[in-house]
C-alpha cells in the first residue's frame, strides 16, 4: 500500500491513504441517517394537540403531543415558590470544569397543564430518560446554573393518551411541533451531508486505488518485457 501512494500524486496518495477512514465514517454516517430518518418519520406522524376535546377523540395509548401552559394548580413542593424553576435541569456555569464525580439533576417532576377546556394531569415516565429542550429561564446559584420553566410557561410535551391524564411523559419544550421539526431536518439535513460527503470520498479513493493498481502491474510487466533476453539462432555454414 505504501509503495503504491509514494508512485501515485500527493492528492491520489492522501485519497488512498485515508480510504479506510473515510469507509468508516462512511458506515457509520449510513447508520445514523437510517436511525434519524426513522425517528423523523415517526415524530412527523404524532400529531400536536391543544384542547381537551382533540385529546378525547383519540384512543388510548395514543402517542401525542400536547401544547399548553403550566397551571396555577400545580402542586409545589419542598418549598418551592410559584417563581421558582418547577422544572428544570443543572449544569456547570459557562467556562468551569466539572468536578470529579459531580452530578446535575434534572427536575420533572408531575404538574398540570391548562388548556383552553379544561386542565389535565402531566405525568412523567418513571422508567424513561427525560428530554429538557429550548428552556424559557435561566438562573444561576453560585457555580451552577438552572435551566427550565415556571408555572405560566406555555410549553409542549410527548406523552400517551390514557384518561384522565398524560401518562409516560418524557420531553417537555417551549417551541411547537413545527419548530421542532424544523431543527430536527436541520440535523437530518447534516446526517445526510456527511453521508453522502463520505461515501463519495470512499468511492473515489477506490477507484483511485484500483488505477493505480492496475499502473503498476503494467509498470510491472513492461520492465520484465524489457529486462528478458532476446536470443537469435547463428546460421550454420
Amino acid at each position: 500500500m505504501l509503495k503504491f501512494i509514494k508512485q501515485s500524486n500527493w492528492f491520489t496518495g492522501i485519497l488512498i491513504f485515508f480510504m479506510p477512514v473515510t469507509l468508516i465514517v462512511f458506515l457509520g454516517s449510513q447508520m445514523a441517517y437510517s436511525q434519524v430518518k426513522s425517528k423523523f418519520e415517526a415524530y412527523q406522524n404524532i400529531p400536536e394537540i391543544t384542547t381537551l376535546a382533540e385529546l378525547e377523540n383519540l384512543p388510548v395509548g395514543q402517542l401525542v403531543m400536547l401544547r399548553g401552559r403550566i397551571s396555577e394548580a400545580t402542586p409545589l413542593h419542598n418549598g418551592t415558590l410559584t417563581s421558582d424553576l418547577i422544572i428544570y435541569q443543572e449544569r456547570p456555569t459557562d467556562g468551569r470544569e466539572v468536578r470529579y464525580q459531580e452530578e446535575f439533576p434534572l427536575i420533572f417532576p408531575e404538574f398540570v397543564m391548562e388548556l383552553p377546556d379544561g386542565t389535565l394531569p402531566i405525568i412523567p415516565s418513571l422508567t424513561r430518560e427525560h428530554i429538557i429542550q429550548n428552556e424559557l429561564h435561566t438562573v444561576t446559584d453560585g457555580d451552577r446554573q438552572r435551566t427550565g420553566f415556571r408555572i405560566g410557561d406555555v410549553v409542549t410535551v410527548q406523552g400517551q393518551w390514557q384518561s384522565p391524564a398524560l401518562n409516560e411523559v418524557t420531553g417537555i419544550t417551549s417551541v411547537h411541533k413545527q419548530a421542532l421539526l424544523a431543527e430536527w431536518e436541520i440535523a437530518f439535513q447534516q446526517v445526510r451531508w456527511a453521508r453522502n460527503g463520505s461515501g463519495l470520498l470512499t468511492l473515489l479513493s477506490i477507484a483511485l486505488l484500483v488505477l493505480q493498481l492496475r499502473r503498476a502491474k503494467a509498470i510491472k510487466k513492461e520492465a520484465e518485457e524489457w529486462q528478458t533476453p532476446t536470443t537469435t539462432t547463428a546460421p550454420i555454414i
